[in-house]
């Protein structure tokens, strides 16, 4: 690309270089945003996410508007200002920010939002961003597939569902136990979080659990929940509907 355009033309070279990337694949959910934060590229996959059931909605009927609907779509207004302020954070920043999304409909995304700038001018023209599927691995199961050791049940995956549904107390109990938090951390998490429990009614939940995964051991009820996937479901209590910046990232030590 000539870097003596100017910031216009390359802000929409920039966009059709997007959409030869992007643009017919429909399992990729990605926009651009122009200098003033209105919507000026949208992929398949983005139109997809908002209107699966709606065909007809095509790029025309979204760009050009700072939320990236179609006209009278008054869903997510409430985060209109939350997106505004993190487009405005990546401007003024001119850094690439990443974003944990949670919408309304048990749905969790990580968003990318790059700066564009014209390096002829080292202007800021807009915002490229790319939205993709949260991906929580459990961390000891993923170190011991990566060096090939059999973890029993947990590599497993069952076919048969539960005999009994968890209650939202043994969900929640559950899935702290699996990121290997003890009994009185549990009890301190959730009471943090506005759920008050005592370290003993977790044992108790933990009890029950056994029995609802007929297994003997808190071990064996570890691979059998892995098993059943219940480190990937986040339970709702713990959550609420919003965009949050997300300053974590994992690091491999060099000791």
């Amino acid at each position: 690309m000539n870097k003596d355009l100017a910031d216009d033309v390359y802000f929409e070279h920039y966009c059709s270089g997007v959409d030869i990337v992007f643009g017919n694949n429909l399992d990729e959910v990605a926009f651009v945003k122009d200098v003033k934060f209105m919507f000026h590229y949208v992929s398949k996959g983005y139109l997809g996410l908002l209107y699966p059931d709606k065909p007809e909605v095509t790029v025309a009927d979204v760009i050009g508007k700072r939320s990236g609907r179609i006209k009278n779509d008054r869903r997510g207004e409430g985060f209109d200002k939350v997106f505004l302020a993190q487009d405005s954070l990546v401007r003024n920043s001119t850094k690439v920010h990443s974003f944990i999304h949670i919408n309304t409909h048990n749905k969790i995304f990580i968003v990318t939002k790059r700066p564009i700038i014209n390096p002829a001018t080292g202007n800021f023209v807009g915002i490229f961003c790319c939205m993709r599927n949260f991906m929580h691995p459990h961390i000891l199961n993923l170190i011991y597939k990566i060096n090939d050791i059999d973890f029993g049940m947990a590599n497993s995956q069952q076919i048969e569902p539960l005999r009994y549904k968890l209650t939202r107390r043994q969900h929640m109990v559950l899935f702290l136990y699996l990121q290997k938090y003890s009994y009185s951390e549990i009890a301190s998490i959730m009471a943090t979080l506005g759920h008050k429990i005592s370290a003993g009614r977790v044992n108790d939940h933990l009890e029950n659990l056994k029995y609802i995964f007929a297994v003997k051991t808190k071990e064996q009820l570890i691979e059998m929940a892995l098993s059943y996937k219940y480190h990937l479901f986040i339970p709702r209590q713990f959550l609420k509907p919003g965009s949050y910046l997300l300053d974590d990232e994992v690091v491999i030590s060099e000791e």
